[in-house]
């Protein structure tokens, strides 16, 4: 399988489906259509709208928003539409950086198609003959991708935490890599996509961080996420995404981001231009999508 094949299993959506939910005049969120026949017959806080629904505009700054998206998010569960909550708060914001709207359950963040936001951090090993990379494999227990590979530290971003925070502490949980080093991790941009899934439509931006470490250093999981963890080079591990199914959906952007930063993929690649321009789509669905 193509790169640009990984790429686009995980940038695979149909906006033509989607219903629009708003909190004021902010699209909050973009359901599918068994969440939307739910909303039709039991909307609760939400007041149909056109071809969607507007959270009651008497829920009054974020707090009260958030009280009646756990009523919604009763609802899904009920339902079956959401396995069942994270007891993990996402922030709901129109952009990043943009004033909070609510906070909602990660576990309905998908159902309800609201924009997700977190963290991957490539862990790096420099050697004579190239990058070496430390992927991490998932716990067998884990809801989502049991058993795949993935990065050195990846995690959702909640409420409540800046990034750099959030950062610190999953490197401590997911990987035993103590504050001082892993505030040594360097931004290196942001990875956006759209996808289809059975629960809903993800939404996500990905911010990526390069973490340099030494070729001691051995990572240690705290929180029973991770199952083991391997140092590779980053031109195997290429070649393993393209060949296996080992890899986490989302993982595969950042391996592919990675590989194009350290030029272990260049213009030679036959759909480079495509790649580059597909690791940074847009999370906002046409406002009218065309009619589904």
């Amino acid at each position: 399988m193509s790169l640009l094949d990984r790429l686009r299993a995980c940038t695979a959506h149909d906006s033509a489906r989607l219903r629009p939910w708003r909190i004021g005049d902010t699209v909050a969120g973009w359901v599918a259509p068994p969440v939307a026949d739910l909303l039709d017959r039991r909307p609760g806080p939400l007041r149909p709208e056109g071809r969607g629904w507007r959270l009651d505009e008497r829920l009054d700054g974020p707090e009260a928003r958030a009280a009646a998206l756990e009523e919604i998010t009763d609802r899904l569960i009920e339902a079956g539409l959401v396995r069942k909550r994270r007891d993990e708060r996402y922030p709901m914001v129109s952009e990043w950086g943009a004033p909070l709207l609510a906070t909602v359950d990660r576990g309905a963040a998908v159902a309800l198609g609201i924009k997700s936001f977190g963290i991957h951090l490539n862990g790096v090993v420099e050697a004579a003959d190239g990058p070496l990379l430390w992927v991490a494999k998932r716990a067998a227990d884990r809801a989502l991708a049991p058993g795949k590979l993935d990065n050195l530290v990846a995690g959702g971003q909640p409420a409540g935490l800046s990034l750099a925070e959030n950062l610190v502490k999953e490197c401590a949980e997911e990987a035993a890599i103590p504050a001082e080093l892993a505030r040594r991790a360097v931004p290196a941009g942001a990875i956006t996509y759209m996808m289809d899934t059975a629960e809903g439509l993800r939404r996500d931006t990905l911010f990526v961080y390069d973490l340099a470490l030494a070729p001691d250093f051995t990572p240690r999981n705290t929180d029973g996420e991770v199952e083991s963890f391997a140092r590779r080079p980053l031109a195997a591990v290429l070649e393993q995404l393209r060949d296996t199914e080992d890899f986490k959906f989302n993982v595969a952007l950042v391996i592919i981001d990675l590989a194009i930063r350290r030029g272990i993929v260049g213009p030679e690649e036959p759909d480079y231009l495509a790649l580059c321009r597909g690791l940074r789509e847009p999370t906002d669905p046409p406002s009218h999508p065309r009619a589904g």
